[in-house]
């Protein structure tokens, strides 16, 4: 069975230890991410994780830093 596309962009980042953010999809080749990390280098590297995931073409961002 094919994974789905925001199950591998999830499964990615947790194996870059980005375990609070969640994954979902908006479309076929687009997912949101959501939750909170430290700051805005976490986000900015969990942001890039999921745009590098093959079939990614769009990336919706509501990651929150940590205050």
């Amino acid at each position: 069975m094919k994974e789905h596309l925001h199950h591998k962009v999830e499964r990615i980042l947790r194996r870059y230890g980005f375990t609070d953010i969640r994954v979902r999809p908006d479309s076929d080749r687009q997912v949101v991410l959501s939750g909170t990390v430290a700051d805005f280098d976490e986000r900015a590297m969990a942001i890039a994780i999921a745009r590098t995931t093959p079939g990614v073409q769009e990336i919706e961002n509501e990651i929150n830093i940590a205050k």
